[in-house]
């Protein structure tokens, strides 16, 4: 609503790139032609997708117009019809209107104020629910891309779609050693800790044990297993360095 700096505007853009949203509308920002002045694009950081397709639009009803559920946040308590949810809370509400039924597109917005202000009583009275994101109650200032930052990742992690959009790396699809072969590298280590005066084999107290539970859960890879047993195998048959 209202942006006064379109560099705002551009990490605003930026924010919501990152978290898979594509759809930014603006409510009558100050700069007439804010999408494409220098200090937005600096700050899009590459998220021209977004920025470049951003509609601007006189008025929050008619940016609203075609959304079935709306958020609107605000820093401070007020005297408004509907309660005021903490962001989590309100995310899990307008999703749950939003996937209400299969097969249907329901369209949520979050509706943010501008960089002086918050959205006023009228604005709120537009939306369906209040919001507010928690923080530090004596220095409870966001910028406005921050809270659309915020805001965006509840988004994302709530509907799921971090798990779609993004490929994190899964441990348990690396190749992991067997059994036997940490019980291979375990004689080994104990072997050689044995050869080098380490481990007393009269009175070894629960060192295996121990390293044992250390490399099970390291969960460890072939590679790494074998440069383990190499590392234990110079040990045992040191070589002299070159001068």
């Amino acid at each position: 609503m209202e942006t006064s700096h379109p560099g705002n505007i551009g990490s605003a853009a930026r924010a919501m790139m990152t978290m898979g949203l594509s759809d930014l509308v603006l409510v009558n920002p100050r700069e007439k032609n804010a999408t494409a002045h220098p200090n937005a694009i600096a700050l899009a950081s590459g998220a021209m997708e977004v920025l470049s397709k951003a509609r601007i639009v006189p008025s929050l009803s008619e940016a609203i117009a075609d959304v079935h559920f709306a958020v609107g946040f605000t820093a401070r308590r007020r005297e408004l019809s509907h309660p005021i949810m903490p962001l989590r809370e309100a995310v899990a509400v307008a999703l749950g209107v939003a996937l209400a039924e299969a097969g249907t597109e329901r369209k949520i917005a979050l509706v943010f104020g501008n960089e002086a202000m918050c959205l006023s009583n009228e604005d709120v009275a537009q939306c369906q629910l209040a919001a507010t994101i928690p923080a530090n109650p004596e220095y409870s200032s966001l910028n406005v891309a921050q809270s659309i930052q915020v805001a965006a990742y509840e988004v994302m992690m709530q509907s799921g779609a971090a798990e779609s959009a993004f490929k994190v790396e899964d441990h348990d699809e690396r190749r992991q050693v067997s059994v036997g072969e940490i019980e291979h590298f375990l004689k080994h280590l104990e072997m050689t800790a044995i050869d080098s005066g380490f481990l007393d084999p009269t009175s070894p107290k629960r060192f295996m044990t121990r390293m044992q539970r250390l490399f099970t859960r390291a969960r460890l890879e072939p590679e790494e297993v074998a440069i383990l047993r190499g590392l234990l195998a110079s040990f045992q048959q040191p070589k002299q360095r070159p001068k």
